[in-house]
């Protein structure tokens, strides 16, 4: 899970992603926002094949599936916390590694 913070350059997820990680949750500003460089490095994730999911670190609240997230290939949390996020994609991984399918058991559960 990689928190955002102002000005976070995406350090922690280029890192996640030389690990070896298969999904990545990203606890974004409120509602789901990132910094220029982390967002970049969200968007480099996906093109490698990571399936990212935004949520917000705010205490409640949805993260909308902008346009803005669905170009970059990232879905949405909706209204999970960063940490029932990582559960169910967690879980979701287990059965699935595409984006689609992903995308519904976010929209299901």
């Amino acid at each position: 899970m990689s928190y955002a913070y102002a000005d976070a350059d995406g350090t922690a997820v280029r890192a996640f992603v030389a690990a070896g990680a298969q999904g990545l949750v990203s606890a974004g500003l409120a509602p789901g926002m990132t910094p220029p460089g982390e967002a970049d490095a969200l968007a480099a994730a996906v093109a490698a094949g990571v399936i990212v999911v935004q949520s917000t670190r705010a205490g409640s609240g949805v993260v909308p599936a902008t346009t803005r997230l669905r170009e970059r290939g990232i879905l949405s949390a909706d209204n999970l916390t960063p940490q029932k996020a990582r559960i169910l994609l967690a879980l979701a991984l287990t059965v699935s590694r595409d984006p689609a399918d992903v995308a519904e058991m976010f929209a299901t559960y």
